[in-house]
């Protein structure tokens, strides 16, 4: 599932969308910003919105520049940014285990059955809590494994400044229809009849069945 979601991701980067990286947009609005020359054609059609933005000043004070910070000392890697690796594996895997869980089954009473339950960590990171949030005894499989394809994605790439919030976002999606057409194919080499629903990260169904209409 993901070599295959890696491969849709490669074609996409480099046959499709060529997008161009969070640093590379940096380095438009430090040319924008310095009239430098020659003068990129795409940083005068920057928008206002990042021109006229507060974060500008306080990077250019602590840097000396304008360009974008981030965690990689080496840079982004030089594949271009959509779709995201991490974001589209995170989304056909997920879909995956979707496809063989019950992904509406309540997490608390699994947990209370085996003598735990659900923690939250303390303010200090140093313990762990009972988590006693309302919505203690409505959390699902479903939701606990949307956080995680959310979390390993956008932690390794917005957080560090990579890549674009977008460019996360729809590879995740992409992901999930990668193994969606995965499932649905091989739904065909099962014997006995099934239908499986599954509930798509926009909280809409899929259903992978054999059967046919």
């Amino acid at each position: 599932m993901a070599t295959r979601a890696l491969k849709a991701s490669w074609y996409h980067k480099w046959i499709k969308d060529l997008r161009l990286r969070p640093e590379e947009y940096g380095a438009l609005v430090q040319a924008r910003k310095t009239s430098s020359s020659p003068f990129p054609q795409a940083a005068g059609a920057l928008h206002s919105d990042v021109l006229n933005s507060a974060a500008l000043p306080l990077t250019f004070a602590k840097y000396g520049s304008h360009l974008l910070p981030q965690a990689f000392p080496e840079g982004s890697p030089t594949h271009p940014c959509y779709p995201t690796g991490h974001g589209a594996v995170g989304g056909a895997c997920i879909t995956a285990l979707k496809f063989f869980f019950d992904g509406g089954q309540k997490i608390r009473p699994l947990l209370t059955r085996a003598g735990r339950d659900l923690y939250e960590p303390s303010t200090n990171g140093l313990a762990l809590n009972t988590y006693t949030g309302a919505d203690r005894n409505s959390l699902d499989i479903n939701g606990e494994v949307n956080k995680l394809a959310y979390n390993v994605s956008f932690g390794h790439g917005i957080h560090a400044g990579i890549h674009f919030r977008s460019s996360t976002y729809w590879s995740i999606l992409l992901g999930e229809q990668v193994a969606l057409s995965i499932l649905q194919d091989r739904a065909e080499s099962y014997n006995e009849p099934f239908t499986i629903n599954i509930t798509k990260f926009d909280g809409t169904t899929a259903s992978i069945t054999n059967q046919q209409h």
